[in-house]
């Protein structure tokens, strides 16, 4: 972010600003920051799931999707037992 800061009279704001605090002559300081920049979102970035499932179908082993389906309940019985 890009900021420039520079001191100034009150009396060469008064005309572009309400300074209703400012009764005489100050030095103030001026500081201007650029407002954030929109980041444009990829539309792929929406369904992050489906992308990240994408990404990683080349890992994947068709053998075990079977498997897959019960593997938390069968976690779960070998940890516990039956519950």
């Amino acid at each position: 972010m890009q900021v420039i800061r520079k001191t100034v009279n009150t009396n060469l704001l008064k005309p572009i600003m309400d300074l209703p605090w400012v009764s005489g002559d100050l030095e103030v300081e001026v500081i201007v920051m650029a407002p954030p920049q929109a980041k444009e979102t990829p539309q792929k970035q929406k369904n992050s799931i489906e992308s990240l499932a994408g990404c990683l179908k080349e890992y994947a082993n068709p053998a075990l999707w079977e498997r897959e389906q019960h593997a938390w309940a069968n976690h779960i019985a070998e940890k516990y037992g039956n519950i």
